[in-house]
């Protein structure tokens, strides 16, 4: 038990950056009554939101708004989950690594919508994305 709580206690420091803003991201959401329900799994908190996939070390934040898939209703969650092994993975430079790349992404996203009217489908076909599907057991 010990032993347990000293390796959570070494990988919160690992992920530190990122469990610092998914602390106070959580907090925030918290305070404006935006979570629909938290779990416990995988070393993990699981926090369902109504609008926000965000993965930020062991707060992995999903909505059932953005499925891709019809027939997987939890590939936003399986996503972020992706993304978390990543931030496992990568440590103090997931930010710059998976965070940046996958911000730069989705504000492209935005843009094409914006653009285009339709939503931009290689979305997911690019990294991070791709790594963090094949990381969360995401199958379409």
């Amino acid at each position: 038990m010990l032993f347990r709580w000293l390796i959570r206690c070494l990988l919160f420091a690992w992920e530190f950056p990122q469990n610092i803003i998914g602390l106070a991201t959580y907090l925030n959401l918290k305070r404006k009554d935006k979570i629909l329900r938290t779990e416990f799994g995988q070393e993990r908190f699981f926090i369902e939101t109504p609008h926000r996939g965000v993965s930020l070390g062991i707060f992995v934040f999903w909505t059932k708004r953005s499925n891709r898939y019809k027939n997987l209703a939890n590939d936003c969650k399986l996503h972020e989950f992706g993304h978390s092994i990543q931030s496992r993975m990568l440590g103090p430079i997931y930010l710059v690594i998976v965070g940046l790349p996958s911000a730069m992404r989705h504000l492209y996203s935005i843009w094409h919508i914006r653009k285009t009217g339709k939503n931009w489908d290689a979305y997911y076909a690019g990294f991070p994305e791709n790594w963090a599907d094949k990381l969360g057991g995401v199958k379409s």
